[in-house]
């Protein structure tokens, strides 16, 4: 353990200094007021008129900028707002390259008029299919963030303008926000880090974004978003100093999406994601996985919009002092329904059936099971199940007392390393011992039942094989069957790689570029398709390990 905090502070101080060198080049000064920042649509409100909004395009153009209020404008292309000490415009300018315009006019005494504007223009080499993320602010925001980026709350919070930028290259929102940096080992450990959107009145934009981002879902508002970078399944964390390990080459980018999807696909709540292309001040940044945050305002919108929740996760990392931890977290709520439950579970006598009915009261077996066997199939073996879950249960009066809203659920959430990453391409682990295994919370919900009585653990393994779609004895509708089927997680496979396919060329030159990044992800795919192809064989073997094995108290 001594060694990892060593390791953990050695690595901190080594990309503190290297973003310092990487951000410090951009320049800009810091924050004098907070942006206003207007829907994309210019309006007759608008103190300056652009020639063109916001795009994504090939060629370079003129860019005009007319004042409506009189006075002079001033503009700046670093990130930072504008004051009158910035560059007064005083002609058409010329757009050839990545830009960023945040520009405000300032009357004789160089008193601000209006407010502030930013314009967002991607000069591509490439053919946009997927959405363009722009993040505006100035540097040092950006570099006071990455150099602290074990800090976390809402001090560790900076404004800025974000803007997203749909396929053809127009504008669909520009707005105002807070950022955090997100994630747990990509903290301390990645160059590329994952970030966390806030949307708050007191940045002067929208309370909650209101745009569709996410297709097979019908909620459009979002008060947080989660830009995740994937760490463990990129090339990313293979260069990094400490951390080399040869499970990073597997990295296939689309793991966590993919099962996510699959276990929406199962009939269970997910947090949906989609890709974008970031960019921080006109720099490419990255290939991400923009995401829901699963917290209580998530629940809110797929339930009651004044319903409360109980949510926990497992988490894991480096704390300022340099500890490592690895600890149940309540992300909204309490602790005290999880830890009843987990305590009566550990005290039941399952070999009694009425408590059998009683798991079913407290816990959500469908979803529980669905969750499982997922876990198990995608062969989640590195980091799962001591960390990498999520919990929740609705727990406001208002909950319906015979539904599902108020048992104990379970939600996919950071599946990177599967499919065969994590384990040096294995294809054969046994993770359907890992589910009702005595060694975390959340697997201990199936160990004791299963040992006790057989009848549950039956129940479990003919569940999978109609997940698997290879047997259907209770003669189920096929929507209810199937879903982990070859077929059906080939196809999801093949359709998030081809959504970042033509992306993975400059996601790799950014962030690996002495690896043959394009080449190694196409074989991590092929892989991947292979794993699906083998894996139904391998856990169908692992099932019947499981039905015929033999409990000391099993009835």
């Amino acid at each position: 353990m001594g060694d990892l905090r060593r390791l953990g502070r050695f690595v901190r101080a080594f990309w503190r200094a290297t973003i310092i060198f990487l951000l410090t080049f951009s320049g800009g000064g810091l924050f004098t007021a907070l942006e206003t920042a207007p829907a994309y649509a210019q309006n007759t409100s608008e103190t300056i008129v652009f020639s063109r909004n916001s795009t994504v395009t090939r060629q370079p153009f003129q860019l005009t900028m007319t004042s409506r209020a009189g006075g002079t404008i001033f503009y700046t292309t670093n990130g930072a707002l504008p004051n009158p000490a910035a560059t007064p415009y005083s002609g058409p300018l010329t757009i050839a390259e990545n830009t960023v315009i945040r520009a405000q006019v300032f009357d004789q005494d160089g008193n601000p008029v209006g407010n502030p504007y930013n314009r967002t223009y991607i000069i591509a080499d490439y053919d946009q299919t997927i959405p363009v993320m722009s993040i505006v602010t100035d540097w040092a925001y950006l570099d006071e963030l990455h150099t602290h980026a074990d800090q976390r709350g809402r001090e560790w919070e900076r404004p800025i303008t974000v803007e997203y930028i749909a396929p053809g290259g127009e504008s669909q929102f520009n707005v105002n926000a807070g950022i955090r940096i997100h994630g747990h080992f990509s903290r301390l450990f990645s160059p590329k880090k994952s970030f966390r959107l806030y949307f708050r009145k007191s940045y002067g934009g929208p309370g909650r974004l209101d745009y569709p981002l996410f297709e097979d879902t019908d909620v459009h508002k979002f008060d947080k978003l989660v830009l995740r970078a994937g760490f463990n399944d990129t090339f990313v964390a293979q260069s990094i100093p400490g951390l080399s390990n040869d499970h990073y080459l597997q990295a296939k980018y689309i793991s966590d999406q993919v099962a996510r999807n699959l276990h929406g696909n199962m009939g269970q709540p997910i947090a949906h994601g989609s890709w974008v292309l970031l960019y921080l001040n006109g720099q490419f940044w990255g290939l991400y996985n923009l995401t829901e945050r699963i917290d209580d305002e998530f629940m809110q919108s797929y339930s009651d919009k004044d319903s409360q929740w109980d949510i926990i996760s497992k988490d894991s990392g480096w704390d300022k002092d340099g500890h490592w931890y690895n600890k149940e977290v309540v992300n909204d709520g309490n602790y005290g329904g999880w830890l009843d439950n987990q305590n009566w579970v550990g005290s039941a006598d399952f070999t009694n059936p009425g408590n059998i009915g009683e798991l079913e009261w407290r816990v959500d077996v469908e979803n529980v099971f669905s969750y499982m066997f997922l876990q198990a199939y995608i062969q989640h073996a590195r980091g799962w199940p001591g960390n990498n879950w999520i919990v929740y249960q609705r727990v406001d009066p208002g909950a319906d007392i015979e539904g599902n809203e108020r048992k104990w659920r379970m939600m996919v959430w950071d599946a990177e390393n599967s499919f065969g990453g994590g384990v040096h391409g294995k294809m054969d682990v046994n993770v359907v011992e890992k589910v009702y295994s005595p060694h975390d919370s959340i697997t201990r919900i199936l160990e004791k039942p299963f040992i006790g009585f057989c009848g549950f653990k039956h129940r479990f393994v003919d569940r999978a094989r109609e997940y698997l779609g290879v047997e259907n004895k209770f003669g189920k509708p096929e929507s209810e069957i199937g879903q982990l089927s070859k077929e059906r997680v080939r196809a999801e496979i093949l359709k998030q790689a081809a959504i970042v396919r033509p992306f993975i060329g400059m996601e790799t030159a950014r962030w690996t570029p002495d690896l043959p990044g394009v080449e190694m992800w196409e074989k991590n795919i092929a892989d991947m398709l292979t794993f699906v192809e083998v894996r139904e064989e391998v856990i169908l073997h692992h099932l019947d390990i499981l039905r015929y094995q033999t409990f000391t108290e099993c009835k």
